[in-house]
């Protein structure tokens, strides 16, 4: 049984998950934004941006996958996401990577409080498997993964959500594509995968000091 404080705490992490998943990616591009309240930043003088409190470094291009626009939900940095896209034809996969700060929350209660709001953007939507999920080279990471099938507007559609607790952050990839585009699809999220597992954010948020 949760206790109340941890409850209450789960329910507003919830609420703050919830926000940043059903936002359009409408948001303003990281690139031209405000230096001094901007999280992210260039990363080497080339066009890949980096997460300043986290370290985590987002490519403009791999795999063939195109790097969206920046969103952010808070004025600190400390709730973010991170689209990437690859044409397929006339279809898309799309991606997207979210990093957020959480406390006392395991990578399955990350995935539970998510998984409603991503099924309900696609219909008939259910679970071919869900699990704890090994992230290939990093026995370190707690992870836990959902496989859907599902419609979106008429079509048959394929989507994943995997929730990775790194310790002092939290990550989130969620990815969809037709299913008739499946086996091309896979190959290049692999390599879209590879690019991005070495990865460990690090570094700190910026927190009001605890009462």
């Amino acid at each position: 049984m949760f206790s109340s404080n941890k409850f209450s705490r789960i329910l507003m992490v919830g609420a703050g998950l919830l926000a940043l998943s059903s936002t359009p990616a409408a948001a303003e591009c990281a690139a031209g934004a405000d230096p001094m309240s901007n999280p992210f930043e260039t990363h080497n003088g080339d066009s890949s941006i980096v997460h300043k409190d986290s370290g985590f470094i987002f490519p403009a291009e791999v795999a063939g996958f195109q790097r969206e626009c920046a969103m952010t939900k808070d004025f600190t940095g400390n709730n973010f996401q991170i689209g990437y896209v690859k044409n397929i034809g006339t279809d898309r996969v799309d991606v997207k990577i979210t990093v957020i700060h959480l406390v006392g929350l395991k990578a399955r209660d990350h995935y539970q409080i998510i998984k409603p709001d991503v099924m309900s953007h696609f219909s008939s939507a259910a679970p071919l498997s869900e699990g704890e999920y090994f992230v290939s080279g990093r026995p370190d990471l707690d992870a836990y993964q959902g496989i859907f099938d599902g419609e979106y507007q008429g079509i048959p559609w394929h989507f994943s959500i995997t929730a990775i607790d790194y310790g002092h952050w939290d990550a989130r990839l969620t990815v969809s594509y037709p299913v008739e585009i499946e086996p091309v699809a896979q190959e290049g999220l692999m390599e879209l995968i590879t690019a991005f597992q070495w990865q460990t954010p690090e570094g700190h948020t910026h927190e009001e000091p605890e009462e």
